[in-house]
């Protein structure tokens, strides 16, 4: 065998479109050089010092050797290599097993041993005394040598890399290792994609210039005192700063090089990614979320070469290619709960900047687990800057470990007036339509089932909810925007939470159900956000009876406490500010449940990386329930969409089957997992199903009497 490999590997396949196995290597070779070439500088400084000297020709050894295994005869047969036989008395052992019996022996042992492990491990394999039996009888038979690497085999992964470290007194060498795995995960899943097999296009080495350049073109502005001290200061930051502060082209300023802007709600990403094309040009911006590809193939009708171009773009985007990224966080910081591969999303952030927008949105349990990833990330040099209007104190407290400088930029204008009115807002009918004669009235409910409710109390109003298919949630998108720009227009729209972030929106009166004090303040947000409005009299009407979604949606607690401290009239951006310092400092003390959730999930973590405990799916979906959704079809487009996906899963050309889910998929929407009842998968599209209930273009899904939903 040793004699002909080279002949093997420019003739043996790696793929089942028959790219050879020595074409592969050469790709991850090609995208290593790529990689070194653009970010090398940046990744020298995360790979622990002692490995520094090693790391690139420790990466090469390991890219080049991968996937060497797959000239084992059965894996031939198992890619439609037919000239190739397998061998009768042989069972197929996978690639990745095999591989290591190519790597150097002339390595040192730690070198050798960390390379094959990497190796081994860059597919999925558990310790299998069967499998090692069957391994070593194809290495005797079919490739004439003996298994030397036993003791990789013989125990879980990192469980061998404690061995290895204590065998030879290296303490960083987990961190070395992770690192190396992790590019070789980067670099082969880069290399494989069909549509882009580019690594990296590029690093945002102008990104001042760039925002400086938007700025003056479309505000008429410079940098205002935030994104000055963004520019001053370059470690790990806080930034609490109040609505229409300019907190955008801040997280563009600190996203220098490469970086990730991520918001909680997939609108905002939208509104965000089309902002960013606008400030570093398209070619220099990704976006990455559950249903980015629908929204990119739906803009407009595509012609082939279009769609092409946005099918490549995507494929890129979802490898980590574009210098900035703009997505949601469950796109990648669920490598906190180490899952397989946890070590490529490790490796990307060590050289790149994250900002993380909107904190305060999530349940207590999911920021425990966001708080450890973020200590994970400055652990492996990676920077953060995480932005919000509000932030509870003990989220404050624990992100000390970044080491950040913290600013606070507040609006010297007094915005909002607040006036309480003790009454249910079904109540409010008829005060709302008064109000509405006199400007744009903004209505923000707890749940989509209270604002249906008030919708069928006021016909004339419109509503918008998360509960829209995709292409009539964009048509309500554009109305609401086209509402709140046009000068003069009065009217009424109703919506829920989706309002606090991901729309931007300027009404002269919010009316809202009483949430809590961090929702509140986003609210408010979305009213007079320039401060040129008159605040004599009240603008914002908070309704605190009978509130929807409270026990569901918001903690009665919290909803409890933040009453307790509201007040009438008008309220400063630093009385917002110590409202929610006050809210959370009492719920610390009177609600042990929810603090306990917040260090339940840290706690379950810190198990993870001492592994004391394995990654489990259901577990970490319990736990972290709120960012795990399905995605749904209503079941009265189930006639009008069978014709079109009998078409989808006969079609053989790659790009028209894009086309055809395109056109599938705006017919979908989002719903949290917990809160999906009555579904069924639809055939032929993995992860969508069809939902049981009423569906309007009107008023959108309407959920069942026993559904509380929140946006």
């Amino acid at each position: 065998m040793a004699e002909n490999l080279k002949e093997l590997l420019e003739k043996y396949w790696a793929k089942s479109d028959g790219t050879t196995i020595r074409e592969h290597t050469d790709k991850l070779l090609e995208n290593l050089n790529t990689l070194r070439e653009i970010f090398g500088d940046l990744i020298e400084e995360k790979v622990p010092e002692e490995f520094r000297g090693i790391f690139w020709e420790a990466l090469k050894i390991t890219c080049e050797y991968h996937d060497y295994g797959k000239v084992h005869s059965h894996f031939q047969k198992k890619v439609g290599n037919n000239s190739v036989e397998p061998s009768k008395d042989l069972h197929e052992v996978r690639h990745n097993l095999i591989s290591p019996v190519f790597v150097p022996e002339n390595l040192e042992p730690i070198l050798k041993d960390i390379i094959s492990l990497a190796i081994i491990n860059h597919h999925d394999y558990e310790p299998n005394e069967e499998e090692i039996k069957k391994l070593e009888k194809v290495l005797e038979k079919e490739f004439n040598t003996i298994l030397k690497y036993r003791k990789l085999l013989k125990k879980s992964e990192y469980d061998v890399v404690q061995l290895i470290s204590q065998r030879h007194g290296e303490r960083n060498l987990e961190k070395f290792y992770i690192l190396l795995k992790g590019f070789l995960l980067k670099i082969d899943h880069s290399s494989s994609n069909k549509f882009s097999p580019k690594i990296e296009t590029g690093r945002i080495r102008e990104n001042t210039l760039f925002v400086r350049n938007y700025l003056k073109q479309e505000k008429n502005s410079d940098l205002n005192d935030l994104q000055k001290f963004i520019l001053e200061n370059d470690g790990n930051l806080l930034i609490v700063a109040s609505t229409g502060y300019g907190k955008t082209e801040a997280g563009f300023l600190f996203l220098k090089d490469k970086g990730f802007f991520t918001l909680p709600i997939r609108t905002s990403v939208n509104s965000i990614y089309e902002r960013a094309k606008r400030v570093f040009g398209e070619e220099n911006v990704g976006l990455l979320h559950s249903t980015a590809l629908i929204y990119r193939l739906s803009l407009d009708e595509r012609e082939r070469n279009s769609l092409e171009e946005i099918v490549n773009d995507y494929h890129l985007t979802k490898n980590f290619g574009k210098p900035i990224i703009v997505s949601t966080p469950d796109q990648f910081f669920p490598f906190i709960l180490r899952p397989k591969g946890f070590e490529k999303y490790i490796a990307l952030l060590s050289y790149s900047r994250v900002v993380l927008d909107e904190l305060q949105l999530f349940e207590p349990h999911t920021l425990g687990f966001i708080v450890k990833a973020l200590q994970k990330i400055k652990e492996f040099g990676g920077k953060v800057m995480v932005m919000t209007a509000t932030l509870p104190t003990y989220v404050e407290r624990d992100l000390e470990f970044l080491e950040y400088k913290k600013g606070i930029f507040l609006k010297d204008e007094i915005r909002h007036n607040l006036r309480l009115v003790k009454d249910s807002i079904l109540n409010f009918a008829d005060q709302i339509r008064e109000l509405s004669r006199s400007g744009k009235v903004l209505i923000i409910t707890n749940t989509i089932k209270r604002a249906l409710e008030l919708k069928s109390l006021i016909p004339e109003a419109f509503v918008i909810h998360g509960h829209f298919i995709q292409k009539h949630r964009r048509e309500r998108e554009k109305e609401i925007h086209s509402f709140f720009e046009t000068p003069d227009e009065k009217g009424i729209w109703i919506t829920t939470q989706l309002a606090e972030v991901s729309l931007d929106l300027d009404a002269d009166f919010l009316i809202t159900e009483l949430s809590t004090a961090d929702s509140l303040i986003q609210r408010m947000g979305r009213v007079n956000r320039k401060g040129l409005k008159d605040t004599r009299n009240p603008n914002v009407f908070i309704l605190t009876e009978d509130c929807s979604g409270i026990g569901s949606v918001y903690r009665k607690k919290i909803h409890d406490i933040t009453l307790s401290l509201l007040k009438e009239g008008k309220i400063t951006e630093e009385e917002k500010i110590e409202l929610v310092r006050k809210t959370y400092t009492r719920v610390i003390k009177e609600d042990r449940d929810y603090i306990e959730k917040y260090k339940k999930a840290k706690d379950y973590i810190d198990d993870l990386w001492s592994l004391k405990e394995k990654f489990n799916k259901e577990k970490a979906q319990k736990l972290f329930r709120d960012i795990h959704s399905y995605t749904v079809i209503p079941e009265v487009f189930r006639e009008e969409l069978e014709p079109l996906l009998e078409v989808y899963t006969s079609e053989k050309d790659t790009l028209e089957k894009y086309k055809l889910l395109g056109k599938i998929l705006d017919y979908t929407f989002t719903i949290q997992a917990y809160k999906a009842k009555n579904i069924e998968p639809v055939y032929g599209l993995k992860g969508v199903y069809w939902i049981r209930g009423n569906y309007s273009e009107e008023i959108g899904f309407e959920p069942s009497e026993s559904e509380d939903n929140i946006i």
